[in-house]
């Protein structure tokens, strides 16, 4: 098999033979030889050797160097260990640039991160048209837990508290979106805020040492913190929370997109932001925690200062706004029917 034949069958296994950039990602991580092998999973230790014809010693080192590398994942089934090739472009992209940020070989690939930075904003278009063509949304919005807790129909799968407590676990890592921002000092939030709630997700991201295990309290302190940051909490659709995302939208994989360039693939929560005119007193917080452009200041007649409404078609009812709102004019009402969460 040819060099280039070797990169192109590995970015295929993500979905996206023809990437530029994945293949140079593949080829900055792994020698014609070593893709080849990466080819040949999934496997055992065992499996992998004599496939290979290397003795197991070397085999559990290649594997494991592949694990750390975010190039293969390794996986548990009835007290087997086996090693998968890595089988989704966003797989890939987290698993590579943990592996990259958290030093987790070397000498370290930096400029991965770059890499897939320039991959957001050509190629990975190609996925959000497809995944816009679908007709669905792919995941929604969490509304910040503070603005919603008394909220008598909050069901347990967008009670960002419930969420937590009825994990079988709880792990965290850096935002693989943001986190070269931050190192640039280009944004000043936090990027240890993107949770796993599985437990192979969490065994995985213990035992590669990009994160770490979390208690319940701990979680909950999490959560504080990023509605005072003002990160969106965001989730896939379905009945069952498998991960939640902390962001915003200049870095965010699909927010970015969706805000900067108009592409529909996150639904907003059940929740819509309303405000009270004879609370607000007009001091624009609210407008610099929207990330959405759904609140504009309008003049009052016989009022000197404008006040802040709403504008519904916008809203994406995260409740950032209603976070840190000085006099409360901002609250959350709900707009759409519990059905909505599991469509």
């Amino acid at each position: 098999m040819s060099e280039e034949d070797v990169y192109t069958q590995l970015a295929g296994r993500v979905n996206f033979p023809k990437s530029r950039y994945i293949r140079m990602i593949f080829r900055r991580l792994l020698t014609p030889e070593d893709a080849e092998m990466v080819l040949s999973l999934p496997a055992t230790v065992e499996e992998f050797a004599e496939k290979h014809h290397i003795d197991r010693e070397k085999a559990a080192e290649k594997l494991d160097l592949f694990a750390r590398k975010g190039v293969v994942i390794p996986f548990e089934k009835g007290g087997v260990k086996r090693y998968s090739c890595v089988s989704h472009v966003i797989q890939v992209h987290d698993a590579t640039i943990h592996g990259t940020m958290n030093k987790r070989y070397d000498p370290p690939c930096d400029d991965i991160i770059e890499t897939w930075k320039k991959f957001r904003e050509t190629e990975w278009f190609e996925v959000l048209r497809d995944m816009e063509a679908a007709g669905r949304f792919w995941g929604r919005a969490i509304p910040a837990y503070s603005t919603v807790a008394d909220q008598p129909d909050l069901q347990p799968i967008e009670d960002l508290r419930a969420i937590l407590k009825n994990a079988p676990g709880i792990a965290v890592v850096d935002c693989p979106c943001r986190w070269l921002q931050v190192q640039r000092g280009e944004c000043d939030k936090p990027t240890f805020v993107c949770l796993s709630l599985t437990p192979g997700s969490v065994k995985y991201i213990n035992d590669q040492k990009i994160g770490k295990q979390l208690t319940l309290e701990e979680g909950y302190r999490l959560l504080e913190e990023c509605e005072q940051a003002g990160l969106i909490a965001t989730t896939g659709m379905g009945d069952k929370v498998r991960q939640l995302c902390f962001c915003e939208t200049n870095e965010c994989i699909i927010l970015r997109p969706q805000v900067k360039y108009g592409y529909k693939l996150w639904g907003p929560s059940r929740y819509q932001a309303e405000v009270d005119p004879d609370k607000c007193k007009g001091c624009k917080t609210c407008l610099e925690r929207c990330y959405f452009g759904a609140i504009e200041m309008y003049k009052v007649p016989g009022k000197k200062k404008a006040k802040a409404r709403v504008d519904a078609e916008k809203c994406f009812g995260c409740g950032l706004c209603a976070v840190t709102c000085p006099t409360k004019a901002l609250s959350m009402k709900a707009v759409r029917p519990v059905e909505y969460l599991t469509q």
